[in-house]
């Protein structure tokens, strides 16, 4: 029976009798202890982080507070996927968007909807996702059939920002993507990689169209070197350039980066090969094409691989033909100094030792996803179903979710809870 003039339930009574006893000192010294755990949470790296909420529950509870992840380091919390390719040739992902997090999870940290978008009940595509921010294209029936305005959005914390158009004609945009480092800059950028003709897999690139959250204009360069043709969808936007993957007629699979201004187009041979002075016409332009490892080539005649941003640094996983000619193996390459020009083996592993497999339809039974970007884990696709990860550090292989249809588009996604001053409504 509860003491007289104390009417609160025996079960709150009991609640409270165990916040004391994990608080000695009551609650406000108890809040004092857990305000002085995050903050030192706060300077713990974001793979470390993880690492302590197994700690106990209480410090899971601390890092998931919506209070506390404002100030705590934020990791990969899963992938958005689906499918669509747009009329222009782009992989998109169209409304309703799926989400997977790296526990199998299929519920997003948030309305994946997107119903804070102006306009949201009209089409809306998603195109890239980079440090937390997303790259909408958001359809507008009263300007017309098929127009449109890029709107980038943070959808941890609701706020987004509609950008100008570009000028440049949808029929010559073969691919846009964000570029986002809150480590950098407070500020975004958007990329759009032009071509002469997108409707050929042999489009020759022409130049890039850069939008600046920071100036709020788009500013177009000509590329420099002469036939680039068309590049793979997938991008990486990291040290302030944006990496993609191209076929260029005179120094074959490639990776090239242009940076943020459009002026920086840097360029390596092919190990063997000797570099042109063309690329440094006009006194402001350099040209910088990294040399891809060896592998089977796709429809673009790029080999089957793909690049991603992981610790710092720009990496390339790929199949190769093993020594004897007969296996094959997955290999991972990191291209650690970019005056080096060199591709470093990271990691190498016979496929037979990762999932039994022997022989590989790349069409089929292998789509890569991601690399960790705090770790060395390699995120695919097997069979078109399944998500699994390979862990390179110990060689194993992991399942995360069965997942339907057949080779959807994957968009890594890193929260952000901070406010951006580059966005707004």
């Amino acid at each position: 029976m509860s003491a007289a003039g104390d009417r609160s339930p025996p079960r709150e009574q009991s609640r409270a009798s165990i916040r004391a006893r994990a608080h000695p000192g009551g609650p406000p010294a108890g809040r004092l202890i857990d305000d002085i755990l995050v903050d030192i949470l706060s300077r713990v790296p974001a793979k470390e982080l993880c690492r302590c909420k197994c700690v106990s529950k209480h410090w899971l509870g601390l890092i998931h507070h919506p209070d506390h992840r404002k100030r705590l380091p934020q990791t990969l919390a899963g992938f958005f996927y689906g499918g669509g390719i747009s009329s222009t040739g782009q992989r998109l992902l169209e409304l309703p968007f799926r989400f997977t997090s790296l526990s199998g999870d299929r519920r997003p940290p948030f309305g994946a909807s997107l119903t804070f978008l102006p306009n949201h009940h009209l089409p809306v595509d998603l195109l890239d996702s980079c440090n937390g921010l997303l790259l909408c294209r958001c359809y507008h029936v009263s300007d017309g059939v098929g127009a449109f305005h890029y709107v980038v959005c943070n959808p941890a914390t609701k706020k987004w920002v509609v950008l100008p158009n570009s000028g440049k004609d949808s029929s010559q945009v073969a691919t846009t993507s964000l570029g986002f480092d809150p480590a950098l800059s407070p500020h975004f950028h958007v990329f759009e990689l032009v071509v002469e003709y997108n409707y050929s897999p042999n489009s020759d690139l022409c130049g890039v169209a850069v939008y600046s959250s920071e100036t709020g204009e788009w500013i177009y360069k000509e590329k420099r070197w002469s036939r680039a043709s068309r590049h793979s969808s997938a991008t990486v936007f990291l040290d302030g350039l944006l990496f993609f993957r191209a076929l260029d007629l005179e120094y074959h699979d490639c990776v090239v980066a242009v940076d943020t201004k459009g002026e920086t187009w840097m360029k390596f041979r092919v190990p063997g090969g000797q570099v042109d002075d063309f690329g440094l016409a006009d006194g402001f332009v350099q040209q910088m094409l990294f040399a891809v490892p060896g592998g089977q080539a796709d429809d673009f005649g790029l080999a089957h691989g793909f690049i991603q941003r992981s610790q710092g640094c720009l990496h390339f996983a790929n199949f190769q033909s093993d020594e004897d000619g007969v296996g094959i193996r997955l290999a991972v390459y990191v291209l650690e100094n970019y005056q080096s020009e060199e591709w470093k083996l990271k990691h190498s592993i016979k496929t037979s030792d990762i999932c039994g497999w022997t022989d590989l339809w790349f069409d089929v039974d292998f789509d890569f996803i991601a690399i960790h970007p705090e770790c060395n884990l390699l995120f695919f696709i097997a069979g078109g179903v399944t998500l699994m990860c390979y862990d390179m550090d110990n060689r194993q292989v992991k399942v995360i979710s069965y997942l339907g249809g057949a080779k959807p588009l994957f968009l890594p996604y890193v929260p952000l809870y901070t406010e951006s001053q580059s966005l707004h409504n």
